[in-house]
């Protein structure tokens, strides 16, 4: 950048201006200075000595520059106009400009001397700066279920964004019998809240599980922002099967039955058979008895 300075000295009250070309971006995350710096040159083309006030419009922002200069005849100085912004401020193009003016030229004031001006602009960065906490502690599912998984996601960021969202080893919980129906945020204005949730599906065929599930959610506008949130996914897992008989298996257990029943019919048949008969062979002894009981009588 070159000063503005006549080749040869006016008469004249005079003075001009430059400042470095923008745009000049201004960081406003958490934690930035917030501060941005331009150089500006300020010169006297004339024959006087001269006292040149200087003026800031900075469209909003703070502003610091030297209120006044004196320079002497043909001279001219480098002067800082220091811009600040608030935190958090919207990304947007703001004007600002820079005047000069002389006050007074060899000790007279100078009431007829304009302002002279320049330009430039200052772009407030966008960033991207978000939290994440999860509704959902524990998911407890039972075999061929489903059910969500809730998260509060709040955009800190100073403008809209949306948020892609990562099972971490996702690839291993499928394995298990778990499978996912994931889809990106919408978009978050700055500062808005919102509840996001995704379905988890449990096969009818899953095992006993316990594990710590770990979600990755980046930012679309800035990938290299991301947060990370847990839940713990729980399953009892699938019961024991239980054996089915096929038409075989089925007529052979009655088949079984049959036979069983059978043997167990012939096997009361033959102790009751036994039992009369024992009861036979004792009615027979004590008849036989009797007549012994005769003989004894005929004795007499």
């Amino acid at each position: 950048m070159a000063p503005c300075v006549s080749s040869q000295a006016s008469p004249l009250p005079t003075v001009s201006i430059e400042c470095e070309d923008g745009p000049h971006e201004m960081e406003v995350y958490p934690g930035s200075s917030r501060v941005v710096q331009v150089n500006c040159i300020v010169s006297n083309d004339s024959i006087h000595t001269e006292k040149i006030s200087i003026s800031v419009s900075s469209d909003g922002l703070a502003n610091a520059a030297p209120s006044s200069v004196n320079l002497a005849p043909g001279t001219e100085e480098e002067i800082q106009v220091m811009l600040r912004g608030d935190e958090k401020m919207i990304p947007q193009s703001r004007n600002v400009t820079v005047s000069a003016t002389v006050d007074t030229f060899s000790g007279a004031p100078c009431a007829t001397c304009e302002p002279q001006t320049v330009e430039f602009f200052v772009d407030i960065v966008q960033y991207a700066d978000f939290a994440v906490s999860a509704r959902t502690g524990v998911l407890q599912l039972d075999p061929d279920s489903s059910s969500d998984v809730s998260f509060d996601i709040h955009n800190e960021g100073n403008s809209d964004d949306s948020f892609s969202v990562v099972i971490e080893n996702r690839s291993g919980l499928e394995e298990l019998g778990f499978t996912f129906s994931v889809n990106d945020t919408g978009k978050l204005s700055s500062g808005e809240r919102l509840p996001y949730s995704f379905t988890v599906y449990a096969s009818s065929e899953i095992s006993e599980t316990d594990i710590q599930v770990s979600v990755k959610f980046v930012s679309d506008f800035d990938n290299s922002i991301i947060e990370m949130s847990e839940f713990v996914l729980r399953s009892d897992g699938a019961p024991d099967p239980i054996i089915a008989l096929g038409s075989d298996d089925t007529a052979l257990l009655y088949g079984g039955i049959s036979v069983a029943g059978l043997m167990i019919v012939l096997l009361v048949s033959f102790i009751a058979m036994r039992s009369m008969r024992r009861r036979k062979v004792i009615a027979f002894s004590e008849e036989f008895d009797g007549f012994d009981d005769f003989e004894d009588l005929d004795d007499f």
